[in-house]
């Protein structure tokens, strides 16, 4: 998944709610605002309802039916509203609007009852005869004696709404020109917020390849020149700690090299991580063509991979002699010790195995015993022939002069073979 820029993952986000908070400012005013023209609208009918009603209830109780409808009309061109005048029954006496005669009754209507109940009514619903939604105020018509009638007065909610649209536009370009700066000056702060980001990005890169001479620029908010100062802090340890690696890993890799025994590495896999070249003298084997490479491809001996399984297997070191070439001329024997390398706890970095040639010594020891095996059967002879000799002089019952003196010269002879072995 491909990762945005931190100020595309502002700046967008700010925009957003900026704009979301504008327009549900914009959406609950509009309808406050609506509320409110709707709640002006009818006190205004009905304060127009309250000037005509004397008038109206004069003219209805006197039957002037003509007169009434005259009013009526003259009195909704002024106002630009239209006056409806309905008797107990629900049947309609004039109308400044409609000829009351095609007009059904209005006893159901939810203004008239609430007028006749309640003194007032007002609804706000569709008008079947004029075909559009209309704000209805309604007040009852009280004669002497009795009530006789309702005035009602209404208006077109579509004129309200007209009103509203034209606030609405004018809501809607400011909001516009409002988001615009505000996008702006966002995205002038996110790159502002963004821009140490990028530069401390840049100097971990740096760092992460080993340039450490370079600082990071210690600028910004607190929060930044914090981590920045930290980071600083952190390249010259690690740049502290690397050296210390380096000089040591070079002093291991100098005495490495100067071992007179030769030094592989495995890890858990059997694989050869590093052999020094005594090591590569000792096994015929070039190693640079070694690294990273099974030992049984390296060194095809058997005894050797058993070896090495038991060293990596175990906990204890391990130690034994191992014949590479057995049975030909260049027949080598090896003493092989090997030692764990542990990575952690129940963890197995791999093994460390030292080998030393001991064919040469074994061949010196051959002719030593060689040496001491001919050494001793040389001696074995006049050993025997000075001792047997000598036996027999002392006996008391030898008196031969001349047989004594023919001993005396085997036994100084024999002497004379011993003084030359020696």
């Amino acid at each position: 998944m491909r990762n945005e820029k931190l100020i595309w993952q502002l700046f967008p986000t700010h925009v957003l709610i900026l704009f979301s908070a504008i327009l549900a400012v914009a959406w609950f005013g509009s309808q406050s605002l609506r509320e409110f023209y709707i709640d002006q609208m009818v006190n205004n009918l009905k304060s127009r309802t309250r000037l005509i009603e004397p008038l109206v209830t004069d003219l209805l109780i006197n039957g002037d039916i003509d007169e009434l409808t005259q009013i009526c009309l003259e009195a909704g061109i002024k106002a630009s509203t239209r006056i409806t005048v309905v008797d107990l029954k629900g049947e309609v006496v004039c109308d400044s609007e409609h000829d009351p005669i095609k007009m059904g009754n209005h006893a159901n209507r939810p203004e008239i009852i609430q007028a006749l109940a309640k003194d007032f009514g007002t609804s706000i619903r569709y008008s079947a005869t004029l075909q559009t939604d209309m704000i209805y105020v309604a007040i009852p018509i009280d004669g002497p004696a009795a009530r006789i009638g309702v005035l009602r007065m209404s208006f077109p909610v579509f004129s309200i709404d007209k009103k509203l649209r034209e606030i609405y536009w004018q809501i809607i370009i400011a909001t516009v020109f409002v988001v615009i700066i505000a996008a702006a000056i966002t995205l002038l702060v996110s790159k502002k917020i963004t821009q140490p980001l990028v530069e401390m990005k840049l100097g971990a890169e740096r760092f992460a390849a080993g340039e450490f001479s370079e600082k990071l620029a210690v600028s910004g908010s607190e929060e930044i020149v914090s981590l920045a100062q930290a980071m600083n802090t952190m390249a010259a340890q690690l740049d502290d700690r690397i050296q210390a690696v380096l000089d040591q890993r070079n002093e291991l890799e100098t005495m490495f090299a100067s071992m007179v025994e030769g030094v592989i590495t495995v890890d858990a896999e059997e694989r050869i991580i590093n052999l020094n070249e005594a090591a590569a003298e000792m096994l015929r084997v070039e190693p640079a063509h070694s690294e990273r490479k099974n030992i049984l491809e390296v060194v095809r001996n058997i005894e050797l991979l058993r070896f090495i399984q038991r060293v990596l297997s175990g906990i204890e070191p391990v130690e034994r002699s191992i014949v590479l070439n057995r049975g030909k001329q260049d027949e080598r024997v090896l003493q092989v010790h090997g030692a764990r390398l542990s990575g952690g706890i129940k963890s197995k970095a791999g093994a460390l195995i030292v080998i030393n040639d001991v064919t040469h010594l074994l061949k010196l020891e051959n002719v030593r015993r060689d040496f001491v095996a001919n050494v001793s059967h040389e001696l074995k002879t006049p050993i025997t022939s000075i001792k047997g000799y000598v036996e027999t002089l002392l006996d008391d019952n030898f008196q031969d002069v001349e047989q004594v003196r023919s001993f005396l010269k085997i036994i100084s002879k024999q002497s004379n073979r011993l003084h030359a072995i020696v």
